[in-house]
């Protein structure tokens, strides 16, 4: 049987691409896209429910956030964060969170350097659009590692659990596990 010669092509092309894309060039000085694999869970406090509420605080730690085989930077290749942020008038399908100023958002690297640290900020789509939107999450990198960097999480629905049925019950949704792709790009 003959096999169609396009797709071994097209797949060896988009290859050849993304392996451009993701080829460490920092010692020629030209900035780096870094890409993990990322786990996390989110706690809500109150619950979210389909009645909208204020000051809906929205936490990632304990256990914290995971970053995983990460590429793009030889020193580094995974690290830890945590999250603080708030929502107002937020329901399950409807309503945005930010980082909440007063509280810590860090990631801690696993680097073989002395910046074993970055600060950022972030914003996140309701959590109904959040296995739909094109970037459901995303922020800058204000202090340390990778400063002046923006950011942007994909979220991988089949391994994320995000229980929005939850939402009708009387204790509400009180957790989102979530897993995808962060992609941080590096300013120019």
């Amino acid at each position: 049987m003959k096999r169609p010669w396009r797709l071994p092509v097209v797949v060896a092309v988009g290859a050849l691409f993304t392996a451009l894309a993701l080829y460490d060039v920092s010692s020629a000085g030209a900035p780096t896209v870094i890409t993990c694999d990322n786990t996390w869970t989110m706690n809500f406090t109150p619950a979210l429910t389909v009645a909208s509420q204020d000051k809906v605080t929205a936490k990632v730690s304990d256990p914290n956030g995971a970053l995983r085989k990460c590429t793009g930077d030889a020193a580094m290749t995974m690290g830890d964060f945590v999250a603080e942020g708030i929502g107002n008038s937020v329901t399950c399908a409807a309503g945005s969170y930010e980082n909440t100023s007063s509280a810590l958002q860090r990631v801690t690297w696993n680097a073989r350097d002395n910046q074993l640290t970055s600060t950022y900020t972030w914003n996140m789509s309701p959590i109904g659009d959040l296995l739909s939107a094109q970037s459901p999450l995303n922020g800058g990198i204000t202090e340390g590692r990778y400063k002046g960097a923006t950011w942007t999480m994909a979220i991988d629905p089949i391994r994320s659990k995000i229980s929005l049925t939850d939402c009708d019950s009387p204790t509400g949704l009180k957790s989102i596990s979530v897993a995808g792709t962060l992609v941080i790009t590096p300013a120019s």
